[in-house]
């Protein structure tokens, strides 16, 4: 384990996380807990501790980060505050003994993870970074699932009805027996769409399909 948390790896490639760029805001209604959680996290990168969401204003930062603690409707507030999602930012929960129903139940509300902190001297540095990690990885996958989908709008209803058969591995004679049309035609749709995705061949139009969950 990497027992430093100013920088994780990212990726098996190498590609490294640095706690350093991004600035934290701890959104906790109370004062000694958010000013220990702000403290901890200044030794690695810019903390700012807020008692509400109201009080974060623009966001200029660029790669902002918020901490709220799981209590009445803050993170709601926080994950529908129109600043945060224009800034794409991260948002995590914290409570001092989370439940496992709580947690996932949050999750499914939008907040990218959570963990326990009860404003001691434990340091939860390591597993903010683990869930930035984790964040963004699912981030650039939903990334390259957006941008695949945005070419594949390049394509007709039939030719995506033809494209997501060919991921099926179903062969042109199975494709134009179900749509009741001739091989030919099938294969005319098969170059018709390499063409509009400006790929070489099928089986790159099949890895853009899969990647666009089509």
């Amino acid at each position: 384990m990497n027992h430093n948390p100013a920088k994780v790896p990212l990726h098996q490639s190498g590609a490294v996380m640095d706690i350093a760029d991004f600035t934290f805001y701890v959104i906790d209604q109370n004062l000694q807990r958010r000013n220990a959680l702000a403290r901890l996290l200044s030794k690695y990168a810019r903390a700012v501790p807020l008692d509400n969401v109201s009080e974060v204003g623009s966001v200029s930062a660029g790669k902002p980060c918020f901490l709220v603690y799981d209590e009445e409707t803050q993170l709601q507030a926080c994950l529908g505050e129109k600043n945060v999602q224009e800034a794409l930012a991260a948002v995590l929960a914290y409570s001092e003994k989370p439940e496992l129903e709580r947690v996932f139940e949050i999750l499914d509300q939008g907040a990218g993870g959570y963990f326990d902190y009860d404003g001691g001297e434990a340091d939860p540095t390591q597993s903010i970074m683990r869930l930035l990690r984790r964040n963004a990885k699912f981030e650039g996958m939903r990334r390259r699932r957006q941008a695949a989908a945005q070419r594949l709008q390049a394509l007709s209803q039939r030719e995506q009805e033809v494209l997501r058969a060919v991921s099926e591995g179903q062969s042109n004679k199975a494709i134009a027996r179900h749509l009741s049309v001739s091989p030919r035609t099938i294969e005319v749709h098969r170059r018709n769409m390499i063409a509009k995705l400006d790929v070489p061949c099928s089986i790159s139009a099949v890895r853009l399909a899969l990647e666009a969950e089509l």
